[in-house]
């Protein structure tokens, strides 16, 4: 919505700025393609909630049913055709081993989702797999210690990848803005002029600036796991848990501890793993929390992670 009214607002610039000005431009590069962005996110959304009181269909996959490439992943049904979807690093590599998909939809077009995944994926049956895909090597769901946990490592690699991509994207497309602007002459009788500049140089500080926050992610999850227990809480939530619209999950209550102590806790979550805090009353930690220390949380065998605190 926000940048529908700020594209709104370029075209309102153009109607009545100078002629010449580059200003109206600069908004509909910053924000035409967000504003694309959130139109396809809109008309997917439009074609899942179609299917809401829809039943999802459980499909077993068979050991030898799992072709892969790259992030693309083809699964075989029963009818002999393929479905093709899809998935990051984590969320590929639990597939691989749990061989299960939840399908929602018919015909062709269909969403996905993992067990325990609060996502749905967008998928396409097609009557062979992906060209040039190969087997998917087995994996095994046995539990393991965290630090020897594949799903886990597969995921947390994956959110270090996205974070050091999307903070150097950001970064180069601020110092860009930022060098154009130190180097730019302002003529008001021609497209560089003052409101011109002062837009590119906002967004492209804006811009920067993001990137130096992904860096920040990015120092925060690159460490590695080296823990080597799993730590079961059993957990009571103050209120009733409401999945959010967009972004993550913040969750607090009590929490009852191995040697039966009984603290507060704060839990900043992705969805997935607090609608499974939510829904089992158990809370899963990579070791031993510490006093005024964060400790990390997630579920053995599923890519999903948060950050538990005492409270």
């Amino acid at each position: 919505m926000l940048s529908g009214a700020l594209l709104a607002f370029g075209v309102l610039l153009a109607l009545t700025e100078r002629r010449g000005s580059a200003l109206p431009y600069v908004y509909f590069a910053a924000f035409g393609g967000s504003l694309a962005m959130w139109a396809y996110v809109l008309s997917v959304y439009r074609r899942v909630q179609r299917l809401f009181g829809e039943p999802y269909h459980r499909l077993d996959v068979a050991p030898d049913g799992v072709q892969v490439k790259g992030s693309r992943v083809s699964v075989r049904l029963p009818d002999g055709r393929w479905l093709r979807t899809r998935l990051a690093d984590g969320p590929r590599m639990q597939l691989a081993g749990e061989r299960r998909l939840w399908v929602l939809g018919g015909g062709r077009r269909v969403f996905v989702r993992l067990p325990g995944a609060m996502w749905l994926r967008a998928g396409r049956i097609e009557d062979a797999p992906l060209p040039g895909a190969t087997p998917a090597e087995l994996v095994s769901r046995h539990p393991t210690p965290p630090r020897r946990d594949p799903v886990l490592a597969a995921h947390q690699a994956f959110q270090v990848r996205r974070a050091v991509v999307s903070g150097v994207t950001f970064l180069v497309l601020g110092g860009a803005g930022l060098a154009v602007v130190a180097n730019v002459r302002v003529d008001p009788f021609v497209m560089v002029d003052p409101a011109a500049v002062g837009g590119v140089a906002g967004g492209s500080a804006v811009l920067v600036l993001m990137g130096l926050m992904m860096f920040v992610g990015f120092l925060r999850i690159r460490r590695p796991i080296t823990e080597d227990v799993w730590v079961e809480l059993q957990v009571a939530l103050d209120t009733l848990f409401v999945p959010p619209a967009r972004g993550v999950a913040r969750l607090t209550g009590w929490a009852l501890h191995p040697d039966g102590r009984q603290t507060r806790f704060r839990l900043v979550a992705d969805v997935s793993l607090a609608a499974n805090v939510a829904a089992t009353g158990q809370l899963w930690l990579r070791g031993y929390p510490q006093p005024g220390k964060p400790a990390r949380a997630g579920l053995p065998g599923y890519p999903c992670a948060g950050s538990f605190r005492l409270a």
